[in-house]
């Protein structure tokens, strides 16, 4: 990801550009040949003589944000570790220690440096030859290079104007997605992704196969989060793999929060920078998966995929399908993230009026939904606190059961005691 350093935006009546890249330039593709050239090279040397070379190749003008820009981008793909056989605070003691005894020995002439670092090599159980390496290896410039993950350098500029894109996108305080005729698998994973980045959304069907999907930005939470804003820039990736699709973003760029208009559209040019991951699950929802089965119930528990409309207004893409085997009833059970009071009551009255008859909705509490708000909120919720527990949504589910048979109250109480 780009930092906002390492570009320069322009504003025109109101809307923001991006210096956008010919990715099939020759030039551009031997600077990031050479690049990539330079970090293989490197493999096994320190931070700082990669800083070095890279200084001497990009320069360091304003007019080298492009070269800088992809040595940041190749810098993210790098693993560095301190390669000291001993904790160099510990050899650093033992090397001033004897130092000190031998400033103060006033029949010595001179200090034996070498002496010095012999007895402190001895001392670390380490050879001579490592103390020079080892003494200053946990500062970030001796860092060394343990590995790099090479691409192609025509990756690596495609690489680049998606990363332009982020970079402003980091400062969205709310985004309008338009997208059209996508297969319903490609919608489910965009769906998918959105509660993956935990990202406060409303989706409105606009005709067939075409959806808005409006998504507020750190500002909707009434305070700028920077890494609200890195969820948002890591959303785009998905919808690159779209081919019908167009954004409008509204930004606050920089120190004197200026405010702009962004677009993007599939005309932009930008291209998908890995492969479409399928359909994203939230870790609390995998356990949860994998704990539901070791209960051995009557129900069988299989991941969601439909997408139900919610009368032009939203959709409901359950994460999972609960089904009963001995009655045959089916229960969806949809996560809810960053949803704000309001925002559930919405949601509780869209599937109310539109959704499937037995649903139920999973709040964690740690995802900013006002927990006295939602205990004024009727209907079969389930708020938890940090993980769901399987035995309390099999309870939830078994009640169901009791209720369609006619052996349970109306109204369920399922909050989480």
């Amino acid at each position: 990801m780009l930092t906002g350093d390492l570009l320069r935006v322009r504003f025109r009546k109101g809307e923001i550009h991006l210096p956008y890249i010919d990715e099939l330039d020759r030039d551009h593709l031997g600077v990031a040949e050479t690049l990539i050239r330079i970090f293989a090279c490197h493999e096994g040397g320190t931070r700082q003589e990669l800083d070095e070379e890279l200084t001497d190749t990009t320069g360091a003008g304003t007019e080298f944000l492009f070269h800088r820009g992809l040595s940041k981008l190749l810098k993210d793909r790098c693993t560095f570790a301190s390669a000291s056989p001993v904790d160099p605070v510990e050899l650093r003691r033992r090397i001033f220690e004897g130092a000190a005894t031998a400033y103060r020995d006033t029949e010595q002439v001179r200090i034996d440096r070498e002496a010095i670092l012999t007895e402190a090599a001895k001392s670390a159980a380490i050879g001579a030859e490592a103390v020079e390496g080892a003494f200053y290896a946990d500062l970030r410039e001796a860092e060394r290079l343990e590995s790099f993950k090479p691409c192609t350098a025509e990756w690596l500029l495609s690489r680049y104007n998606v990363a332009l894109a982020q970079a402003v996108l980091l400062r969205a305080s709310e985004l309008d997605l338009y997208i059209a005729g996508e297969s319903p698998a490609r919608y489910r994973d965009l769906f998918r992704k959105l509660k993956f980045f935990r990202l406060l959304h409303e989706i409105r069907q606009t005709g067939p196969g075409e959806y808005h999907i409006r998504i507020g930005g750190p500002m909707s939470l009434f305070k700028s989060s920077q890494r609200y804003g890195l969820q948002i820039a890591q959303f785009l990736p998905a919808v690159l793999h779209c081919e019908h699709w167009r954004v409008s973003a509204s930004v606050v760029w920089g120190a004197r929060r200026r405010k702009g208009v962004f677009r993007l559209t599939a005309e932009t040019g930008l291209k998908p920078i890995g492969p479409s991951a399928g359909q994203w699950v939230p870790e609390e929802v995998v356990w949860l998966e994998e704990r539901f089965a070791r209960l051995n119930s009557a129900w069988h528990v299989e991941k969601g995929s439909e997408i139900v409309d919610l009368g032009g207004q939203g959709v409901l893409v359950p994460d999972y399908i609960f089904t009963h085997h001995p009655t045959g009833l089916r229960v969806y059970l949809d996560f809810l993230g960053f949803w704000r009071s309001s925002g559930v009551r919405t949601r509780l009255d869209l599937l109310g009026r539109y959704g499937p008859p037995n649903i139920i909705l999973a709040i964690s509490a740690e995802l900013g939904v006002d927990e006295e708000a939602s205990t004024e909120i009727t209907g079969e919720i389930y708020a938890y606190r940090r993980t769901p527990v399987a035995r309390d949504i099999l309870g939830i589910l078994d009640a169901m059961v009791d209720r369609a048979s006619g052996g349970s109250p109306e109204n369920l109480s399922l909050f989480d005691a």
